[in-house]
């Protein structure tokens, strides 16, 4: 029982970002908004990590799994994809750089805020 309610608090923010989404004007993934939807309710402590833990970890263990249908259709669009092979690696290089880069300024910023406290 308490997987399934684990299951359904995030199937909740899931669903809530999939409906916020649609109403949006623009573009935006529905998944992405739950995420964020999630994520400040754990830090508003409205869920608190202990009820989505179960589920949050065994999502994290497969999650692999879930890259295999996007891994397929790149397979499949090999021959538009060699079309624009030089943006695309461009494109993949830069944006590797600046999410290391980002992703360790953040973290320094952090690990210097828990020292200082």
């Amino acid at each position: 029982m308490k997987v399934l309610i684990e299951f359904s608090i995030i199937l909740f923010f899931y669903l809530l970002g999939e409906a916020i989404s649609y109403l949006l004007p623009f573009s935006f993934s529905g998944g992405i908004i739950g995420m964020i939807l999630l994520f400040l309710a754990l830090l508003l402590q409205w869920v608190k990590l202990s009820k989505i833990k179960t589920v949050s970890a065994f999502f994290l263990r497969y999650m692999p799994l879930f890259f295999i249908p996007a891994g397929v259709s790149v397979i499949n669009s090999y021959s538009l994809i060699r079309l624009e092979i030089l943006p695309i690696i461009t494109t993949l290089f830069l944006s590797t750089i600046l999410v290391i880069s980002l992703t360790s300024l953040i973290v320094d910023f952090f690990v210097k805020k828990v020292e200082h406290d």
